[in-house]
């Protein structure tokens, strides 16, 4: 696994944990335990970053300055209250796992009794922490779901993501995806291969992809360091994949594809934000993932974010889950996770909805 032996922040600069492993299904499966930090941790690590930082984060992010006083009250109202049962959970010191420490794991359909072991292995090394597995859906791994609240795991709404079968004849009919298609047929901007990347490029596909997810966005997104680009190119956790223009690289694309080969996602993608949206990168750069998901002769997973661009390339809606288990801990602890849970259960989805439709 990729950060076992050096720590989170040696693979990433907002991810400081610690990292061990537990078998599942024949596989070592990372486990991350977030570490005491100054700085706010990243979504991927954190859950105090996923459900009370990142909402807060965003919720300024698309309000004028002078209503920022109006939002920053209304997500104190809001938040606090989650920020408390969190702590009363004791997610701030959860073991997360099958946490590659990037937006989407992909994983394998594990079997009940794989779960149950796993699950009877970490309570017993981490009798004092709730344990979390991230990135749970329906449509990517069916029967998980259902096995992980048969051993009393609880299953909280996380995100709005978006699935994409490209061996669906429909896909490809879309306006979008023509057009797309077209834009990086065009010869005005070369595709580099992963083993054309050379290391020399490394730094700029780091900020590339910087440009885009943390001085753009947020700085609670998975902040890679030169060390991740180094291992995707050398050892391909990653395939990277890069365009350049006029000699200049302007984009970057990191596929991730599961052990199982079933399905492919996109961690790491990243452009350069000066050039005028005439030259249409991004779009470029989501049509060469969506080829090669045809060419890999697997599923695609979007992940979230960009809604509306996702739905008119052929993604479909559907809800992802965030599964704690607590069973092992305090009486008061569990009081707080099943609080939790209700309430994330019963407002994440309205939320995530709303946001999905903005």
């Amino acid at each position: 696994m990729m950060a076992r032996s050096r720590g989170g922040d040696y693979w990433l600069a907002n991810a400081h944990c610690a990292v061990d492993s537990v078998d599942l299904a024949g596989q070592a499966q990372p486990v991350s335990l977030q570490l005491q930090a100054a700085t706010p941790q990243s979504y991927v690590l954190s859950p105090r970053s996923a459900w009370v930082n990142y909402a807060r984060h965003e919720a300024l992010r698309h309000v004028s300055p002078k209503l920022a006083w109006l939002a920053k009250a209304a997500g104190y109202c809001v938040l606090s209250p989650i920020s408390a049962l969190l702590h009363g959970c004791g997610l701030d010191k959860a073991a997360i796992i099958g946490n590659h420490l990037i937006s989407t794991n992909l994983h394998s359909e594990w079997s009940r009794s794989d779960i149950s072991n796993a699950t009877d292995q970490l309570t017993a090394y981490y009798p004092d922490s709730p344990l979390i597995i991230r990135n749970i859906s329906s449509q990517v791994t069916p029967n998980i779901e259902a096995q992980l609240t048969q051993l009393g795991w609880h299953l909280i709404p996380a995100r709005m993501i978006y699935l994409c079968d490209p061996n669906d004849a429909s896909v490809w009919k879309r306006n979008h995806v023509k057009q797309d298609a077209k834009l990086l047929a065009n010869k005005d901007i070369e595709v580099i291969t992963p083993d054309q990347i050379q290391a020399s490029d490394l730094p700029q596909l780091r900020q590339l992809f910087r440009q885009l997810f943390i001085e753009k966005h947020s700085r609670l997104n998975p902040d890679f360091t030169p060390a991740f680009f180094e291992l995707c190119r050398e050892n391909g956790f990653l395939d990277l994949y890069a365009l350049r223009m006029e000699n200049k690289l302007v984009g970057v694309l990191g596929i991730y594809q599961d052990a199982s080969n079933n399905w492919i996602t996109t961690p790491l993608i990243g452009y350069d934000n000066q050039l005028p949206q005439s030259a249409g990168i991004y779009r470029r750069l989501m049509a060469l993932l969506l080829q090669q998901a045809k060419y890999r002769q697997t599923k695609l997973h979007y992940s979230s974010g960009a809604s509306q661009f996702k739905l008119a390339r052929g993604g479909v809606a559907s809800l992802e889950y965030t599964a704690i288990y607590s069973r092992h801990l305090s009486s008061s602890q569990i009081t707080c996770n099943r609080l939790f849970s209700y309430a994330m259960q019963n407002l994440a989805p309205r939320i995530l909805k709303r946001a999905d439709a903005l």
